[in-house]
């Protein structure tokens, strides 16, 4: 009876708010910020490469003008930039020539002989990148010159515009807000950027900017960013976000098992940037099973690259010397497993550099589900999901499948909220600037956000031992196995709390709240579990 007069109380004191909230009192006047904002931008390093008005036509030394009258050929009259594919070169043969060859190369390799003139134009078949185009010439007694190189950089695109950091929740009223972006572009280089939130606009830079809100009102806000390269190419992109101070209250129903399952997905990045880190990759991982000992566990492991119809898209890859298997589970032995998903972890290929590891554990969800090809039977129905990411550089895109929340939300919908899911990230960590200015290509930003969201660790991709940080990461593991994923993270405070019932009772069991994750400090007993909650809606 007293359980049942504390349930009476909690739902008296949830019609109470809804009472307070939809009675007659009178708001009180707020002194928050309606959208007002200001702006800190990090310039770009210095371009070492060939990227931008730097890019060099043949031998001209990059930025450096090319003579007026150069050997070989030039190409439009000796820029080193343009946004037109149709290209005219002007010819200075060392002999009189009575053929040309033009080729889409550096090695004259692919063009063929045709008539001499002393200038024509060539249609490129590339975009956004290098261009090199080489010229051989030949006269009527078939003797043939050099090859003749030069470069020049097609740029057919406006600035890339990508959001590293921005509120995927709603966020309460009166605190404030930071996102973060960077606007690059590897051609012509960016010529300006505007940051407009409603009908405050203020200037931006290349680089990675920081935009800070303080004390928002509640409401919707769009920050637009518009970006412009110096060939007058732009390129727009927003994000919404919504400032509430309302909350919603929630129930979530729980059946929990004794069977200790776990479903451990890797993400490993494969793409160049990591070639550092995959060198030994096997060797930094090789204590996680030792960790997990004793648990009903299944390893599969995908990678980052959000395109590769083998590798990629959530697919998962081949289990290393063994024969259309792309699963590993606890019945094997210890030595065959560990070799195995060390060997399996250090890729040899080198996959796509526009990295997407939320995006990558959300199909590879998908997949199994929908039980396709090599992810059927991966994620099964009674066990929990742990993600366990390695990359040095951060989220690539905006879609909704990169987006932590939604990746969250998609895991307690798709498993009708019976699945606790951790994700543990090993990343160039956001503020590590000896890690970033090393071997860590850019802050993981989003994956602090969903290691943070879900409870789990946060690791160093710059460490030259995982060991330490791999043992945390798969004793997370094991803490999954003593959560319950809540939908949303809930707000704990002098107003709200958290109350959890085991088959119609209070259960006290001690336990912590990591992001959605009530974590408890022993495993639960099997049972029908119903935990009340607040979150902002």
């Amino acid at each position: 009876m007293k359980n049942l007069g504390l349930i009476v109380v909690l739902l008296g004191a949830i019609a109470l708010t809804g009472c307070l909230e939809n009675g007659g009192g009178t708001e009180a006047p707020s002194n928050n910020n309606n959208g007002d904002f200001s702006v800190i931008t990090e310039p770009p390093p210095e371009d070492t490469g060939n990227s931008g008005g730097s890019t060099g036509g043949g031998d001209n030394g990059g930025t450096v003008p090319q003579p007026s009258l150069p050997n070989g050929f030039d190409i439009n009259k000796g820029d080193v930039l343009t946004a037109s594919t149709n290209l005219l070169l002007d010819f200075y043969p060392p002999f009189t020539s009575a053929y040309t060859k033009i080729s889409e190369d550096e090695t004259c390799a692919s063009g063929s002989f045709s008539s001499f003139v002393g200038s024509r134009y060539f249609l490129s078949t590339k975009t956004n990148q290098n261009v090199p185009l080489s010229v051989q010439f030949r006269d009527h007694d078939g003797r043939t010159s050099i090859c003749y190189v030069r470069r020049i950089y097609i740029d057919q695109a406006g600035p890339d515009i990508v959001f590293a950091k921005y509120p995927s929740a709603p966020v309460e009223e009166g605190t404030d807000v930071e996102l973060i972006f960077s606007v690059t572009d590897p051609g012509a280089g960016v010529k300006n950027v505007t940051c407009m939130v409603g009908s405050v606009a203020k200037s931006c830079a290349a680089g990675t900017n920081k935009i800070l809100f303080p004390k928002l009102a509640g409401g919707e806000y769009t920050l637009k960013v518009s970006a412009t390269d110096k060939l007058n190419q732009s390129s727009e992109k927003s994000v919404t976000f919504t400032v509430t101070s309302l909350y919603k209250q929630m129930v979530q129903n729980v059946k929990v098992n004794e069977y200790q399952k776990v479903d451990i997905l890797f993400v490993v990045d494969n793409s160049g940037s990591m070639e550092y880190e995959q060198k030994s990759m096997a060797s930094r991982v090789r204590n996680f099973l030792d960790v997990v000992k004793g648990l009903d566990w299944q390893i599969a492991v995908t990678t980052t690259d959000p395109s590769s119809s083998t590798l990629g898209d959530g697919r998962l890859v081949p289990i290393y010397g063994q024969t259309n298997n792309y699963i590993l589970n606890s019945s094997m032995s210890d030595t065959v497993a560990r070799n195995a998903l060390g060997m399996t972890l250090q890729r040899p290929e080198t996959g796509s550099g526009d990295e997407q590891g939320i995006y990558a554990a959300y199909r590879a969800i998908e997949r199994s589900l929908a039980a396709t090809a090599t992810n059927k039977n991966f994620i099964r129905s009674d066990s929990q999901l742990a993600v366990v990411l390695i990359s040095d550089e951060d989220e690539s895109a905006n879609g909704a499948k990169n987006d932590p929340a939604n990746f969250v939300k998609y895991v307690q919908t798709a498993f009708n909220g019976q699945k606790s899911v951790s994700f543990h990230s090993i990343i160039a960590r956001p503020g590590d600037k000896a890690c970033l200015s090393g071997e860590g290509y850019s802050a993981g930003y989003r994956y602090e956000q969903i290691s943070k969201l879900t409870g789990g660790v946060i690791g160093d991709v710059c460490a030259t031992d995982y060991a330490a940080q791999v043992q945390g990461i798969a004793e997370g593991v094991r803490q999954t196995l003593k959560s319950i994923t809540l939908a949303c993270a809930p707000v704990i405070d002098s107003m709200r709390s958290l109350l959890v019932l085991k088959d119609g009772q209070v259960y006290n069991g001690a336990r912590t709240v990591n992001g959605v994750n009530v974590v408890f400090t022993d495993m639960l007993p099997k049972g029908d579990y119903e935990v009340y909650y607040s979150c902002l809606k």
